[in-house]
This record gives C-alpha cells, structure tokens and sequence, in this order.
C-alpha cells in the first residue's frame, strides 16, 4: 500500500512537471510536436525509452508523452555539491541535478536506467547554505551532506 506521504510526493512531482512543461511550451513553439523531437510528433514514451534528448526515460505521466529522463552515466568523478550542480547544468537544453524527489524516483528505477554505482548520490535540494539532500544507491535511503563531499551526480531533464 502506498502511504499518504508517497502519493503526495508523487502529486508534486507530477504538478512540477507539468508546470515546467507548460512553461517550456510558452517559451517554445515547435512544429515537431509538444516536446520538439522532430522525429516523434507527439511521441509517446514509456520507461527505458530514450528520451527527447537522448537520455533514459525513468518517469513518464499518464499522458505518455512527458516526464523525466536522465544521463545515461554518472559524472566521470565524484563532485561537490556546487560541482555537480554546474556539471549537471552544462549539458544545456534543461539538464540538471535532480531535485530530492526526482532522484527518488530515478532510484525507484535505477534498474530502467542503469550504471549506478552503490553509492550516494547529490540532488540540488538544498537543505541550508551548508548542507543538501542525498539519496543513497546502496540502501535507498535519503539523507543531508556537506556540500564540500565529494559524492555521485547524475543529470536528469524534464520533457
């Protein structure tokens, strides 16, 4: 049974999506479809798809046609959390380090993506100037860090 708790979390991710996307489709105007891949009008993705921009579907709405996907490796070295934040940032087109509920989910599906190592990893959820939120690959549990450790990144992108 899913708690309370889970469900709200999941309801937030799914309003920030659509949120993002709408704001996304202001900004935009693209003949390929609602999410620009001009070989997919309209596409229709499930998990483990590659995503509009190339990387692995690890969450998709009801809809079938938004959602989250993510690189398809970690950053080469572990980084601090400033580090991850830029590196994720730099691939462009909406790339960035995951939010706490977005790298959640991605370890919910860490299976679909693949590579990840048993370790922790950085989200951009910010838990005060000196600490963020963590999400460990090897017992799933989160946490808070220093933002000067050194851990795993992975970039991820809302489509």
């Amino acid at each position: 049974m899913i708690s309370f708790k889970e469900t709200a979390k999941m309801v937030l991710l799914a309003v920030g999506l659509i949120l993002v996307h709408a704001t996304q489709a202001a900004d935009t105007v693209s003949p390929a479809g609602s999410n620009g891949n001009s070989d997919k009008p309209s596409a229709m993705y499930v998990l483990g798809d590659s995503g509009p921009e190339g990387g692995k579907v690890y969450y998709v709405d009801a809809s079938g046609q938004h959602g989250l996907e993510a690189k398809a490796a970690d950053e080469m070295n572990s980084l601090s959390w400033l580090d991850a934040v830029t590196a994720a940032g730099a691939y462009g087109s909406g790339w960035h380090l995951p939010t706490k509920t977005e790298l959640k989910v991605l370890y919910e599906h860490r299976n679909v993506v693949g590579g990840f190592a048993k370790d922790d990893y950085w989200s951009s959820t910010e838990l005060d100037i000196n600490s963020a939120w963590i999400q460990g690959f090897g017992n799933g549990d989160q946490d808070r860090y220093n933002k000067y450790s050194k851990l795993s990144a992975r970039a991820v992108r809302v489509f």
